[in-house]
């Protein structure tokens, strides 16, 4: 078979990811049911961003005059997520601060603080994209494990808007991964049946 000019194939329209998708918190999956529950966090708008930064180094080998086949190793890996917020609660809001508490003992209002400092209580299990796969029922699920907000909170509004709130949330790793060496994230990609 001779090389193609184009990547477009039969398949192509079973794998595209649509739409932006929505947000979740402390999502768990039944691997005997292949679903998943959790959390909606909310509306958002102007879509969502996952992303994995990864530092690599490049062990250097005297004689060896580039990098070597297999010298090249992990330092870190950091998976994020940044969800564009539209739909804003208390809860929302302090979740968008790291250290941040809600107060709800007030009758008219619900008080949104920071404790000045960050606690394990502070991280949620995990942070979740739930999206759709063109040849698929069943959902893309991208997993922050021990999700943290990094960048604070920013609030902008203008005349005949509505406010869009951005959330950086960080995965971190938890004691039982440090040792596997593993990122703090999975993404479940729903098998699809392909023609040859």
């Amino acid at each position: 078979m001779a090389l193609q000019t184009t990547g477009y194939t039969s398949n192509s329209p079973l794998h595209y990811l649509l739409d932006a998708g929505a947000i979740y918190t402390n999502v768990t999956y039944d691997e005997l049911t292949g679903d998943f529950t959790g959390s909606l966090l909310g509306a958002t708008s102007g879509g969502n961003e996952f992303s994995l930064a990864q530092e690599t180094r490049v062990i250097e080998v005297d004689g060896l005059k580039g990098a070597g086949m297999g010298n090249t190793v992990i330092d870190s890996e950091s998976p994020e997520l940044v969800v564009n917020l539209k739909e804003l609660t208390a809860q929302n809001l302090a979740l968008a601060i790291a250290g941040g508490q809600v107060d709800t003992s007030d009758t008219h209002y619900d008080i949104i603080t920071t404790k000045g400092k960050i606690e394990l209580t502070d991280y949620l299990d995990n942070v979740a994209f739930v999206g759709r796969i063109s040849g698929s029922s069943d959902p893309i699920v991208i997993v922050i494990d021990n999700a943290l907000s990094v960048e604070g909170l920013s609030i902008s509004t203008e005349d005949k808007s509505e406010t869009v709130v951005p959330v950086r949330f960080r995965g971190h790793y938890g004691a039982d991964n440090v040792e596997l060496g593993s990122a703090p994230f999975r993404i479940y990609m729903p098998k699809i049946a392909v023609t040859p």
